[in-house]
């Protein structure tokens, strides 16, 4: 009976994980949770645009903001190059969720050629929804632009604010 009952309980690791994952995308990384902490400082000093270099503190040269429910083809079309590691990013399928990846410089490595890629889930209901241009799945940016911000009417529990990129080249 205790063999049984051990092994249910084991059984459920799996099952949490499962749902953990396919719900939520996963726990946040620590990078992830930092970029939404400054994010949310800068929401809140008013501005109408901001600069999204200095709340990172990992170096990249671009970046690209990117639709949920994208294929792999689209992900990789939009990027620019054919990412390797689309599949732990387990929050693309959800439509609560929009991603900005941070591409930075290819660059050599122990094991030949790397580009440091860090993919990062914003949630639209708890930090900012996604405005890209008509018809776009996603956009990219060099690290000099900007992001301008748009608030609009929301119920209590949802973000009124909206992200759009601006290349600063394009000014």
């Amino acid at each position: 009976m205790r063999v049984l009952l051990l092994l249910a309980i084991l059984s459920l690791a799996p099952v949490t994980m499962y749902i953990l994952y396919s719900r939520t995308g996963g726990p946040p990384s620590p990078k992830e949770m930092q970029l939404q902490k400054n994010l949310r400082y800068a929401f809140m000093q008013g501005q109408d645009a901001i600069d999204l270099a200095p709340l990172t503190p990992w170096p990249y040269v671009k970046v690209c903001a990117l639709e949920s429910g994208l294929s792999t083809a689209d992900v990789n079309k939009i990027l620019g190059f054919d990412y390797e590691f689309i599949q732990e990013m387990h929050w693309l399928h959800l439509a609560d969720y929009w991603s900005l990846v941070f591409i930075d410089r290819e660059r050599e490595a122990n094991w030949g050629m790397a580009r440091p890629v860090t993919a990062v889930r914003i949630s639209r209901k708890d930090l900012a929804g996604l405005k890209l241009p008509a018809g776009a799945k996603g956009q990219c940016m060099p690290r000099d632009g900007r992001i301008e911000l748009t608030r609009k009417q929301a119920p209590v529990g949802e973000s009124p604010m909206v992200m759009q990129f601006v290349d600063a080249q394009a000014d």
